[in-house]
């Protein structure tokens, strides 16, 4: 029996070899999203990908490492690019930032990719190395280059000497909860998308950290 592909053009058996690891981790993508990380089996991501289970074994060892897989080619990738366009804007921190955000909306446009640090924080205790993985290749290098960004903006004096690394978490942390929210309460959230929420969020935060901004403590009154 010939299975045929989700183009419906070529059989997966006539597919080039290098073609199927991308093949692997859409299944598994499809199926974490769906199932989760301790519910998907590999012998379930070997047969929507059209191969046996011992095939799979030939591009990923284990599960573990098809995840990891999927978190180096979706997320740092975007990651990449946020690097890349940082290089080309750190004369305007502020506009980096700004595109970074976007690239960040946009990046998760695929409701699957959410899936990705959902699973992180929802099986970090069963699955710490995956944690461990995560916060490194994403996490740490996406704080890195936020702080440095953050760092430039103040020593060109567009930002108020401000702690960096907080600046930082402080600027993630609403767009993912938001993230995370709209995804766990579908139904049950406002009118505004994430894109919309984005740039209110980055605005707010724009205006704390600005050199233009009166830290509250000295706005307030005696």
């Amino acid at each position: 029996m010939i299975v045929i592909s989700a183009d419906n053009t070529l059989p997966k058996w006539t597919r080039k070899p290098h073609a199927r690891p991308e093949e692997v981790l859409e299944a598994a993508l499809d199926l974490f999203a769906h199932n989760g990380f301790a519910a998907t089996r590999m012998e379930d991501i070997a047969k929507s990908a059209g191969l046996s289970k011992a095939a799979i074994y030939l591009y990923f060892p284990s599960k573990e490492e098809v995840f990891k897989a999927l978190v180096e080619t979706r997320l740092v990738a975007l990651r990449a690019q946020m690097a890349e366009h940082v290089s080309q804007l750190k004369g305007d921190p502020v506009a980096a930032l700004r595109r970074i955000v976007q690239l960040w909306v946009a990046s998760n446009a695929d409701p699957r990719i959410i899936a990705l640090p959902r699973i992180v924080l929802a099986e970090s205790s069963r699955f710490p190395e995956l944690a461990d993985h995560y916060h490194r290749v994403v996490i740490a290098q996406t704080q890195s280059i936020l702080v440095d960004l953050i760092e430039t903006g103040i020593t060109s004096g567009a930002f108020r000497p401000i702690d960096s690394k907080i600046a930082a978490r402080a600027l993630v942390a609403p767009l993912l909860f938001e993230l995370l929210k709209q995804q766990a309460f579908k139904g049950h959230s406002d009118e505004l998308s994430l894109s919309q929420l984005s740039e209110i969020f980055l605005d707010l935060f724009l205006s704390g950290v600005s050199t233009q901004a009166t830290p509250a403590h000295q706005g307030e009154t005696p």
